[in-house]
């Protein structure tokens, strides 16, 4: 498991219960960590004194599914330097704070900071393989470098990797503690575990609006409401964010299709893009559905509703094959920038583009995706 470090889109969001880093479900994930990431979480050795250190997540289990925000939030009960890192099940380390947009990293008494959230327009979101990631907090009451400006690398994103990975970390930590055991500074460390799974089970069946376009110079229909039943999604299926920096509505006319029925596809903006829609068949291949020959120019108009395929479309869309979930995938961008350099051949690699897509602006790219069940 690892963690997407990439800038993508300003969202609002509704905090859960805080989880801190000394809990009993902390100390249990700690278990699943790999011999490097255990490594690291015993690394630094602590200065006494009144200075103290918490980690939060937003979800009280601290389980992410692929694709999902990672909210961290930083605490410190005393004023404090704070150096956040990430390290992963490989030995792969990143510092997540200070950032490319957070490059201060004193943190004031009693007050939260989250960590590539809020005004900076960033966020940390999931990504696979599934298993355990460390967050090792370093915290002190006086400036120190904990990780050299040489020995960080400019990765994808607003974060920077750790040349060295864990033996590099090790070897900084120990100066940062023999340091400080020479002088009046402060110091201690927090652990954190997150975990990271496929996907998260849908509660139940959603209903979705979908609009139907009539051809050009029709009269307008009325909004047809219809039943969308999501399969139960495996691990393979792409992993949409749930929060979105404005409305995109997807939707289609049936939960499920025999195989040769035709799909009826709409999907409505409430804020004025560049689209494109892409189909991710059973098998893992990829199409883009939208823009296509017969309507080269996506963009969008705010409220908008785009018939991609079915009844007046130029497109048929008829279900292909083989029996098992199909998903569809849609993004509209404020930008004009093109979702990859090249058509995605396969689910891997739309998951990667969707990856750079991740790096864009705040509060420009929605995203949203259903899935139906294909049947013999």
């Amino acid at each position: 498991m690892c963690i997407k470090k990439f800038m993508l889109i300003g969202v609002l969001a509704l905090l859960t219960g805080p989880v801190l880093a000394d809990q009993p479900k902390q100390q249990a994930q700690t278990r699943d960590l790999t011999v490097e990431q255990s490594t690291a979480a015993q690394a630094g050795t602590p200065r006494p004194g009144s200075l103290q250190v918490s980690v939060t997540a937003d979800r009280p289990d601290a389980t992410y599914a692929i694709g999902e925000t990672v909210r961290l939030t930083i605490t410190s009960n005393e004023d404090a330097y704070v150096t956040v890192l990430d390290v992963g099940p490989t030995g792969q380390v990143t510092q997540l704070f200070p950032n490319q947009y957070q490059t201060d990293n004193h943190v004031f008494a009693n007050r939260p900071l989250e960590i590539a959230g809020g005004a900076t327009g960033a966020r940390i979101t999931a990504t696979g393989p599934a298993g355990a990631e460390l967050i090792k907090v370093i915290a002190a009451s006086k400036p120190v470098t904990v990780i050299s400006e040489a020995q960080l690398t400019q990765s994808r994103g607003i974060f920077r990797s750790v040349d060295g990975g864990v033996p590099t970390m090790l070897k900084d930590l120990q100066v940062v503690s023999d340091q400080t055991a020479q002088s009046d500074t402060k110091i201690v460390f927090a652990n954190f575990t997150l975990r990271t799974v496929g996907s998260r089970l849908p509660a139940a069946a959603a209903q979705q609006t979908l609009v139907v376009v009539p051809a050009q110079g029709a009269t307008p229909v009325a909004t047809t409401v219809l039943p969308v039943t999501t399969p139960q999604a495996p691990a393979t299926l792409i992993s949409i964010p749930a929060q979105q920096p404005f409305p995109l509505l997807l939707a289609a006319d049936k939960p499920a299709y025999k195989i040769g029925e035709k799909v009826t596809l709409a999907v409505t903006t409430l804020q004025a893009c560049n689209l494109t829609v892409m189909e991710v068949t059973p098998a893992g291949q990829v199409r883009t559905l939208f823009p296509n020959q017969t309507t080269p120019n996506n963009a969008v108009a705010a409220l908008q509703t785009v018939l991609v395929a079915g009844g007046p479309s130029a497109i048929s869309l008829p279900v292909s094959g083989p029996v098992g979930t199909e998903q569809i995938v849609a993004i509209c961008a404020t930008d004009a920038a093109p979702i990859s350099a090249q058509v995605p051949g396969d689910r891997a690699a739309l998951t990667r583009d969707l990856a750079v897509v991740a790096q864009r602006p705040a509060g420009n790219t929605a995203m949203a995706s259903i899935t139906f069940s294909v049947q013999p």
